[in-house]
């Protein structure tokens, strides 16, 4: 298939092509999974230990609106890129190697501003890098092969956070080994697909004469003409915003909450949320794996995605109890189910929803941005329902389990997908 003919790829992939793109995605989850999910809370309690739940607010605000922005740009750049080295190649080496370089401000950063600009610069780089690796999946992936190896991509999500959790957290105790690893495990991982990736390059003559009016106009995708594309967005959106939530104060839970320091005398909470990941990859592993050759075989994709966002819900509701720790461990495995589920599905299902094969890059720039748009309100809507003393987790979790009920209902109303 070229790329410029803008069919639907027809031709099936092979298992070192599904090895090889799966690495790559847990490549990239590890790259930021432990970012967010651990260094950059510990590195905001050092410099603002009193103010740790707005600064974080703050940083992810920030740091969301710049991968907002490098999604749009970033796949729509892609679609139009003519290099000999094809269109996603380039834009994942440079992504790559400048989210590295992002890691070295980002640790050395004394000053929450200077925190802020690291991100900002993560964000960026590692967006233009991820955007170019989801916009393969349209392009080479039939649709009768999305659901399988959507669920393999999907690994991605709960070996990071495990990585992130067991590693960085637990494992690696110095700041500079910890940012180290993750750079690593993002270069090692992305090369082998890099180097083997069939791109062929777009011909110049398919790629109209740039013009920035009909290039930022053509960033809009109209909800009328496309309603099933907006529904799918809606629905990512909603249910990533719950995840954003969880993962961005699961650790300031386990400290000021549960006190799982005073529970279990000489552990840090870090080893909490490294046992929570641990246990509960596993299962998220296998409902990701299992929902997603269901859903092809079935061939139904909004069953799945709306079950497995309410089993997120009723997680969360257990969450919000404040429950002792086996009961918490119960709900955190639960929650790991649906997440798995979801996370595999979806993908599936955006990838079918797309309005144009041609400006796939574009379009799944957009549908990007209910990934990182979460991570903007998260904690803006954190910091408001944790109320004054930042602490009030009820309605914290309450919230968010109301957050990812809404955006499996909102998943419904798609028609073009059973």
């Amino acid at each position: 298939m070229r790329p410029d003919d803008g069919a639907r790829p027809r031709e099936p992939v092979r298992a070192n092509f599904i090895a090889a793109y799966t690495l790559a995605q847990i490549a990239a989850f590890v790259s930021f999974q432990p970012l967010l999910q651990v260094l950059l809370p510990l590195k905001v309690e050092t410099l603002d230990p009193g103010g740790k739940a707005i600064v974080l607010a703050q940083v992810a605000f920030y740091g969301a609106i710049a991968a907002s922005i490098a999604n749009l740009l970033a796949g729509a750049i892609s679609d139009r890129t003519t290099s000999r080295f094809g269109r996603r190649r380039p834009w994942m080496v440079v992504g790559a190697l400048g989210a590295s370089l992002a890691y070295l401000a980002i640790m050395h950063a004394k000053t929450p501003a200077a925190l802020i600009g690291g991100v900002i610069l993560f964000q960026l780089a590692f967006n233009l890098c991820f955007s170019a690796l989801m916009a393969v999946m349209p392009d080479r992936v039939p649709d009768t092969q999305k659901g399988m190896v959507a669920a393999f991509l999907s690994l991605g999500n709960p070996i990071g956070t495990a990585v992130g959790a067991v590693v960085v957290g637990g494992l690696l105790v110095t700041e500079s080994y910890r940012y180290a690893a993750i750079s690593a495990a993002l270069l090692l991982g992305l090369a082998p697909f890099v180097i083997r990736l069939r791109d062929p390059p777009l011909p110049k003559s398919a790629v109209p004469p740039f013009n920035l009016r009909a290039f930022v106009s053509g960033l809009w995708v109209s909800p009328r003409k496309h309603p099933d594309f907006a529904f799918a967005w809606l629905g990512r959106f909603l249910v990533l915003v719950a995840f954003s939530l969880v993962q961005s104060y699961m650790l300031y839970f386990l400290k000021d909450e549960v006190d799982y320091p005073h529970l279990f005398p000489g552990r840090r909470a870090e080893e909490g949320l490294a046992i929570l990941a641990t246990i509960s990859t596993v299962f998220n592993v296998a409902c990701a794996m299992l929902g997603g050759v269901l859903s092809d075989r079935l061939r139904r994709r909004k069953l799945f995605a709306f079950g497995a966002a309410l089993t997120v819900a009723l997680s969360l509701i257990v969450f919000s109890m404040s429950p002792d720790w086996p009961v918490l461990v119960a709900a955190f495995v639960v929650y790991g189910c649906g997440v798995g589920c979801f996370s595999a599905v979806d993908i599936a299902l955006v990838t079918q929803v797309l309005p144009s094969q041609r400006d796939a890059g574009k379009d799944l720039g957009v549908i990007n941005l209910a990934n990182t748009l979460p991570q903007a309100l998260a904690p803006a809507l954190a910091v408001w329902s944790l109320g004054p003393t930042h602490g009030d987790f009820r309605m914290f979790f309450l919230v968010a389990s109301a957050l990812a009920l809404a955006g499996g209902l909102a998943i419904l109303p798609i028609r073009g997908v059973r």
